[in-house]
């Protein structure tokens, strides 16, 4: 099943697991590099395709560490996605305890060492011994299963020592998070993991320089993750105790559901707005149509005079106007919805204040941050 750009492969314990198209990347190239290094040997090009397989597999066992972790403290994973460089467990909310992120970070690299584990004591039942046949450098057809599990156990230690290097956002820089965390504001803590991962990056690069390009390229990956993760730590310390009252839009753009698909198309190429609220005859909210909703429209080449009705999403997800930004943020994540109606009980009743959307939040922490930095200036 192909999700947007992502190739559906299975689904352990409820979650899914994804390949995204751009791991076919990595398959291609270590293809066309074993075929040239083999001198056209297509047995060779086998073997190393067989050892993919094998850590693909241990990839999203690793991954499944963390998941499975996560779920002893009440966190969600939605998926798991395999990139090139590795996989991602999307864990839907960041753990609340230091301890908490730490179990959770080494329970990945864990898992490796667990298969080592496995395939040492099968060799060792089968009378096997750790020693590698050279054969493997140069063709299939002199290599053994007993090869192929120990290079695979191979790769599963490399896999664990590299994600425990303290360069984040790797499970060693989450894990070194974790422990300035015990000590230290979240935030100060993720400042000072994402340094230092982005210093690692730096070597990385520079060592890729010596002759080896994929070096450069996770070099450019982590000093880039490091990056983003020390933002979005920044933006959820500014949250912290805003209430989505403070951040509400409460002019917005309203389209009613009996008007068109090309009434929707005209009002989004005619302002700036990327998101409408769908309204009943009586005003009340009906649903959503976003901008993707409505290209989505188009693409399955839905009639213009289609009514609203029946392409605009129904979901309509309210909050209170005492519920932290940060938690807004959560919602809109989880949810994938263009925005949450905000609202106030006054009385007996319960009255819509306005929305929140993404950029709303983005702009008031723009707004925030100069506001802090214009007070430090005029009160040193």
């Amino acid at each position: 099943m192909r999700i947007l750009g992502r190739f559906r492969l299975a689904a352990i314990g409820g979650i899914p697991i994804y390949i995204d198209w751009s791991f076919w990347l990595l398959v291609i190239w270590i293809a066309v590099s074993a075929f040239w290094h083999s001198g056209g040997d297509w047995a060779f090009v086998g073997w190393r395709l067989m050892l993919i397989v094998g850590l693909v597999v241990s990839v999203i066992i690793h991954e499944l560490g963390h998941a499975f972790a996560a779920a002893a403290f009440q966190i969600r994973t939605r998926d798991i996605t395999m990139y090139p460089f590795g996989g991602v467990a999307s864990i839907e909310k960041l753990p609340e305890k230091p301890l908490q992120e730490l179990v959770i970070a080494i329970a990945g690299p864990l898992m490796n060492f667990l298969i080592i584990g496995f395939i040492t004591a099968g060799l060792l039942l089968s009378g096997l011994s750790w020693d590698v046949n050279p054969a493997y450098y140069f063709s299939l057809r002199r290599l053994t299963i007993q090869d192929y599990f120990i290079q695979l156990a191979q790769l599963n230690l490399l896999l664990a020592i590299f994600n425990l290097i303290p360069a984040f956002p790797m499970d060693g820089g989450r894990v070194l998070r974790a422990f300035l965390a015990m000590r230290l504001p979240h935030a100060r803590a993720t400042a000072i993991a994402a340094t230092v991962g982005q210093l690692f990056a730096v070597v990385f690069a520079l060592l890729g320089l010596l002759g080896n390009p994929v070096l450069i390229l996770i070099g450019f990956f982590v000093f880039v993750a490091a990056g983003n993760e020390k933002k979005a730590a920044e933006g959820q310390s500014i949250l912290k105790g805003v209430r989505a009252r403070e951040a509400v839009m409460v002019n917005y753009p309203i389209l009613s559901a009996t008007a068109s698909l090309q009434a929707a198309i005209e009002a989004l190429l005619g302002s700036q707005a990327r998101s409408f609220l769908i309204v009943d005859p009586d005003g009340r909210p009906a649903g959503t149509l976003s901008r993707e909703g409505i290209i989505k429209a188009l693409h399955e080449s839905t009639p213009p005079t289609t009514p609203l009705t029946e392409v605009m999403d129904e979901r309509l997800i309210t909050v209170d106007a005492n519920t932290e930004l940060s938690e807004v943020m959560h919602i809109l994540q989880e949810e994938e919805v263009p925005f949450v109606l905000v609202t106030e009980k006054v009385g007996s009743s319960t009255v819509i204040l306005g929305l929140i959307d993404a950029e709303n939040i983005a702009e008031y922490l723009l707004i925030k941050k100069a506001r802090e930095a214009f007070a430090a200036l005029t009160n040193p």
